[in-house]
């Protein structure tokens, strides 16, 4: 073998192959967990929870097992939001959360 030939590395057939389609992490930003923070939930009127949906805004469907209470710990995005929801992550799945009870 000539000096000009060279071993492909990961990252090298990732580009050949045109992306690694979720095979060695996130595919974009968006889901890449290193872009989240842990905030606190706080504000929420009394007897009522924090809820997260599957889309942003009124007409998103609950997602069941992820709700919050005043205090409770919860992982929103950085810098991604929609309309007045952030991106949130809780128990392998993402949903948007009402951004006003979020510190």
């Amino acid at each position: 073998m000539s000096e000009e030939n060279k071993k492909l590395d990961m990252q090298d057939l990732e580009n050949i192959a045109g992306g690694n389609d979720g095979a060695f992490g996130p595919t974009d930003t968006i889901h890449n967990l290193a872009s989240y923070d842990e905030h606190v939930v706080a504000h929420l009127p009394a007897g009522s929870c924090l809820v997260m949906k599957t889309t942003h805004g009124p007409n998103g469907n609950v997602m069941p097992g992820h709700v919050f209470y005043n205090g409770d710990r919860i992982w929103v995005h950085n810098r991604y939001w929609e309309g007045r929801c952030f991106l949130a992550y809780d128990k392998g799945e993402f949903g948007y959360v009402d951004a006003q009870y979020v510190q």
